[in-house]
């Protein structure tokens, strides 16, 4: 087998366990082989990608060209045939691209199209045995290697003896490349919880962490807080609500009841993660509906950072994702609570 039909094998998930541990370790100890993992990876991703706007560009040319033509039976016939040449062309683009909804991607869609693997700031370790590093080295060599297992294997236990926001943060970023989304969003939370440092960036692949677990909501509240704190990652948080179909403009706040709220943990002081000991990698979450002051709209909402003392008809303060749900029809919302009033 040739190094490419691996790399595609391993891209597309068809390796067995034992066979992505050799790749990983490949990786890890040929740098042309890595090298050459990372370019196919991201010539697949923009291959995708160019794809899907192939597909919308010829779709629209078609519809250009069919309203040009004059009402003849002739131009009749050409409208079914240029249908029938579409539809083929959109199926063998579904079946290359794995597209659900030509106008919408999903949420591990929208995962693969926005994530990249965060860059080591910290600097690569070279010029010394392996022996000679220490843990922490150690698994920064094979984060800089591509090879996460191993990186998360000795993270795993540099945090527990090392708790550092650094350490949590390349500790989750790795759980993600090898699929433990539940895993990365605790060590992430873990940063959120308990460090000053990394909690931009923590914040940005917490909301991806949450996109590849197929939680939207957890995701958009992630996104909202980038965008209301004006994040480094501002712009990438405003592709991905593009892409999601949603608008939505942090200098224009609403304010209404709230007609609904919970939590959970119920429990008022049940502690967000701040608890090392006990409760690290955990949060709570406070979600329900409000209303705008009329009482026509109504939006749902979810926050890891909750209001403290919020109840059921308590004047909010918040600002609301809209999207269109189609040509002519009312928009849905999703709201962000800022405050109450």
């Amino acid at each position: 087998m040739s190094d490419f039909e691996l790399i595609e094998k391993y891209l597309s998930g068809k390796l067995s366990a034992e066979e992505k541990k050799a790749f990983r370790n490949r990786l890890l100890n040929d740098p042309a082989f890595n090298q050459e993992f990372q370019e196919l990876k991201d010539i697949r991703l923009s291959v995708k990608q160019k794809a899907r706007q192939d597909v919308k560009d010829l779709f629209n040319e078609f519809e250009m060209r069919i309203e040009k033509e004059e009402t003849t039976k002739d131009q009749t016939v050409m409208k079914k045939v240029i249908s029938i040449a579409a539809s083929i062309v959109l199926i063998a683009a579904i079946t290359y691209v794995g597209l659900t909804n030509s106008s919408s991607l999903n949420n591990q869609e929208l995962y693969d199209k926005h994530y990249t693997t965060y860059n080591n700031l910290a600097g690569q370790v070279r010029g010394a045995a392996t022996e000679a590093l220490t843990l922490e080295q150690q698994a920064m060599v094979a984060y800089d290697a591509g090879n996460f297992e191993a990186a998360t294997e000795a993270l795993s236990q540099v945090v527990t003896m090392q708790p550092s926001a650094m350490n949590y943060f390349y500790l989750g970023v790795s759980q993600m490349e090898i699929g433990e989304s539940e895993e990365a969003i605790k060590s992430l939370n873990s940063v959120v919880n308990n460090f000053s440092t990394f909690k931009e960036q923590a914040r940005w692949y917490l909301a991806l962490a949450h996109l590849k677990n197929n939680d939207e909501k957890a995701a958009l509240g992630n996104l909202a807080h980038i965008l209301v704190n004006k994040s480094e990652y501002k712009e990438k948080a405003e592709a991905i609500l593009e892409d999601m179909g949603l608008s939505f403009d942090e200098t224009e706040m609403d304010n209404g009841p709230v007609v609904q709220v919970e939590q959970r943990p119920r429990e008022r002081n049940t502690p967000d993660g701040s608890d090392v000991d006990n409760t690290l990698g955990q949060r709570r979450y406070q979600f329900g509906v409000v209303t705008n002051l009329a009482g026509d709209k109504e939006f749902q909402f979810m926050t890891d950072d909750p209001i403290e003392d919020l109840t059921e008809g308590d004047l909010a303060v918040f600002m609301v994702f809209e999207k269109s749900r189609g040509k002519g029809r009312s928009k849905m919302g999703w709201a962000f609570v800022l405050d109450k009033m």
